[in-house]
């Protein structure tokens, strides 16, 4: 395995079009599922490759190329049936390449290359054929199953040793590990441990009864951006030569909820249309 490549590296490697789909597959696949990436070397099938997995149960994997984006999803028996079942989800090519795909023993190993938008909803189709969204969002938009402050992963892997120090390098705030500890906004014990009780943002979803606040005609609002965290491209500009690629990932993309909301924005406004 290795590290996470830069953002900029990737660019000039896919070149400009590639890059846009591969940013938003990957933003597809990381606003609605709990899922782990895996970096390592692309060997004969590109240079890098990307593998989305959860309890060593793999999504897709990308394949990073020159000039183009390579997306591997691997159907078992269900997911082949599910996809057969629905075939006006999908474009005459997608079936044509599906069913020249041979099948084995642990399913059909589908390959695809995109360089062009044609394809993109396909791959979306595909994926949620293969596992319904599952990731969980606060009411503000962060993203609790990234989150190193939230409960169950406390409990998996405690790092707020770490994620106190990035707090303060990125946020300014002083927290001390032992602070942190958060049960998510949308749980209702009466003893959940919130690491803001008095969140304006939670209130205010509430009282609207909304499930949070891409739902709003007002996003994004005053309440909302008192709680906006910072984007990849709002840390790098604020930490400048002192940004980790890494750190970032690991610890601090769970807040970048106005990116996150706003895609979500953007497809449900598609999706109505």
């Amino acid at each position: 395995m290795i590290q996470e490549p830069a953002k900029e590296e990737l660019k000039v490697i896919l070149k400009e079009d590639s890059f846009e789909l591969y940013e938003e597959l990957y933003y597809f696949i990381r606003d609605n599922y709990n899922v782990e990436c895996y970096w390592d070397m692309g060997g004969k099938y590109g240079i890098y490759l990307l593998r989305f997995q959860k309890s060593k149960k793999t999504l897709c994997t990308f394949y990073i190329r020159n000039g183009e984006l390579g997306i591997w999803i691997i159907y078992g028996k269900e997911e082949r049936e599910l996809f057969e079942s629905k075939p006006t989800l999908f474009h005459e090519e997608i079936i044509k390449i599906y069913e020249e795909t041979h099948t084995y023993h642990d399913g059909k190993w589908i390959m695809l290359d995109l360089n062009d938008r044609t394809f993109i909803n396909d791959i979306k189709n595909m994926l949620e054929i293969k596992k319904k969204p599952n990731r969980k969002l606060t009411m503000c938009g962060y993203c609790c199953d990234e989150c190193m402050a939230y409960a169950p992963n406390i409990k998996k892997n405690d790092k707020r040793d770490e994620l106190s120090r990035l707090w303060k390098k990125y946020y300014d705030i002083e927290t001390t590990p032992d602070q942190i500890y958060c049960d998510g906004c949308l749980c209702m014990k009466k003893d959940a441990k919130r690491i803001d009780d008095g969140c304006p943002v939670r209130v205010c979803v509430l009282e609207k009864g909304l499930q949070d606040c891409s739902e709003c005609k007002n996003y994004p609002c005053d309440t909302f951006m008192q709680r906006k965290g910072l984007s990849y491209e709002d840390a790098t500009m604020k930490l400048k030569n002192n940004f980790d690629n890494k750190e970032y990932h690991e610890y601090l993309f769970a807040f970048d909820n106005k990116s996150r909301l706003d895609r979500k924005t953007t497809r449900n406004n598609s999706f109505s249309l």
